[in-house]
């Protein structure tokens, strides 16, 4: 991202100098046509703004044409998170409910949005089910992946540009063979302006809850070091959650732990 916006900066450069060079052309010639006396600076400034005009414009002439520059797509984006908060509840070691909330904000006008979650285990619902003040439906989207759920989200009524919505998704999923991987992550693919991850287990299920921020959703590149998380108490579970304020684009953030 910021090659992409070096490169940009050196292509306003460049047309700024050239823009530069045009006028101060344009601003001699006319001194030459209305000065009854031409003198020698003239001609030397007139000189010198022709030369720098044309090797300017032979190297953004050869920056357009060269085959070898990188190219870099820009990010087009539907819709802004105001707000994402997902958790994992334990009702026993295989009996497991997921739900996240969204509120998002749209960029320009959408008539729905799209959801996935991975799933490391055997059992998950084929379709969550959606909670929501107004009736979007959620619809399955087909996918490849068998470990990948995606969803369609249909909103009630195409949202336009800066309206905003929300919507829980809750999926059921079952780990009868303890074989789950034990994270909760989140990747950040829209601008996100709040984050809540949290965990919600029987107590003394888990050990070692720590969260954690990766460059890569596979968790081998981390950016910083694992902080321990500690648990409050409500009935007999315990909770552990994370709060992250505007997290950073393509960050995937992970509470993980062991189980006892």
């Amino acid at each position: 991202m910021k090659i992409g916006v070096i490169t940009s900066l050196s292509a306003s450069v460049i047309w700024a100098v050239l823009l530069s060079f045009w006028s101060l052309i344009a601003a001699n010639i006319v001194s030459l046509i209305t000065s009854g006396y031409i003198q020698a600076w003239q001609y030397f400034v007139a000189g010198l703004s022709v030369g720098a005009t044309i090797i300017a414009s032979v190297m953004a002439y050869r920056d357009r044409l060269n085959k070898f520059k990188p190219k870099f797509p820009s990010l087009s984006m539907d819709y802004i998170y105001k707000e994402i908060e997902v958790e994992l509840y334990f009702q026993s070691r295989e009996e497991i409910t997921y739900s996240a909330n969204y509120t998002i904000q749209a960029l320009k006008d959408i008539s729905g949005m799209q959801r996935s979650y991975f799933w490391t285990s055997s059992t998950i619902s084929e379709l969550p089910a959606i909670i929501s003040p107004f009736n979007h439906k959620v619809m399955p989207h087909k996918d490849e992946r068998e470990s990948k759920k995606t969803v369609d989200i249909l909103f009630e009524v195409p949202l336009k540009r800066n309206e905003e919505t929300s919507f829980t998704l809750k999926y059921t999923l079952g780990d009868e063979q303890r074989k789950m991987m034990p994270f909760l992550g989140h990747l950040v693919r829209n601008p996100t302006e709040k984050i809540n991850l949290r965990l919600c287990v029987p107590q003394g299920m888990v050990s070692s809850v720590n969260k954690c921020v990766y460059a890569d959703t596979s968790a081998t590149i981390n950016l910083t070091q694992p902080v321990k998380i500690f648990p409050r108490t409500i009935g007999n579970n315990d909770v552990f959650e994370w709060k992250i304020e505007n997290a950073s684009l393509l960050y995937f953030y992970q509470i993980c732990w062991q189980f006892v």
